[in-house]
């Protein structure tokens, strides 16, 4: 019975749901209270209307907005349906990352920390145009300690060093890599556009995502943020709904890419490998 709860069976994969709605629903704390300089602690939920705390019921994951149908048992403001829609995100991304390393080890917990860091830095930077420093450097010194504890990455080889030194050694490159191309990015972009191309905060978050995933599939993250970024916000400006010169928030498409890149970046690679062959098919 226990051996079935660490391999993916339905079983398995819905308790890992639930767990994972868990640290949705914690997130939704940090995303709201931490660019307000709130502490997360403390005090508990409650409705921001009326201020009434809520209580047990009223706080399970995704079944209390059901239950209440989003609105305050109190007074009967409205709840964002997006308290929800993160709970259920973690929880998917929960089971995803489990049917995807087909067990729950190291590899599981590195990658579903990695995506909570990620999910933090997208909400935040889509409410606010911000990238904390608590999140990203953080997640910057957990990226590194943890690819420390991960399977082998063959995609540095120093001889003399063992698997845990070579994985640090690669995280440390792809975080230096990843904060010196989007440093680069800045310079050249501020120069042209003659006003803050990238921000700070875009920087870091390159180097936490280079830690979290070595500079190989770090590499691969980084291209494809831009190609998600250009896939937005070039409609966007077409359709003149953002001026040419208005900002972007591209700590979202990072922490979209580096999700995908987490979980399929191995496939991603060989496509990019392969892709003329890809579009001779195609044509």
């Amino acid at each position: 019975m226990f051996d079935d709860l660490l391999t993916t069976t339905p079983l398995s994969l819905t308790v890992v749901f639930l767990y994972g709605s868990l640290f949705g629903s914690f997130l939704n704390v940090v995303i709201y209270r931490m660019p307000l300089e709130r502490s997360i602690v403390a005090p508990g939920s409650a409705c921001g209307t009326c201020g009434t705390p809520l209580v047990w019921w009223q706080n399970i994951p995704i079944l209390s907005y059901l239950l209440l149908g989003g609105r305050c048992h109190t007074c009967g403001a409205g709840f964002s349906a997006r308290y929800a829609g993160i709970e259920a995100l973690t929880g998917l991304a929960a089971a995803l990352l489990l049917w995807h390393h087909g067990e729950i080890g190291f590899p599981f917990f590195h990658h579903f920390v990695f995506f909570c860091f990620l999910v933090a830095v997208f909400f935040m930077d889509l409410d606010h145009w911000i990238i904390l420093d608590q999140v990203s450097l953080t997640g910057l010194a957990v990226g590194l300690l943890g690819s420390a504890l991960m399977p082998f990455r063959e995609d540095l080889m120093i001889e003399g060093l063992g698997t845990p030194l070579l994985n640090v050694a690669s995280s440390l490159l792809g975080a230096m890599l990843g904060a010196g191309f989007f440093w680069s990015v800045q310079v050249i972009g501020t120069l042209m556009a003659r006003q803050e191309a990238l921000g700070t905060g875009d920087i870091k978050l390159a180097a936490m995502i280079g830690a979290f995933l070595g500079w190989k599939m770090g590499m691969i993250a980084y291209f494809l943020s831009f190609i998600l970024g250009a896939v937005v916000a070039l409609p966007m400006m077409l359709l003149h709904r953002r001026r040419g010169k208005d900002p972007v928030p591209l700590g979202t498409f990072m922490a979209v890419a580096a999700f995908l890149t987490a979980v399929w970046g191995h496939r991603i690679f060989e496509f990019l490998l392969a892709w003329p062959e890809h579009l001779g098919a195609w044509l």
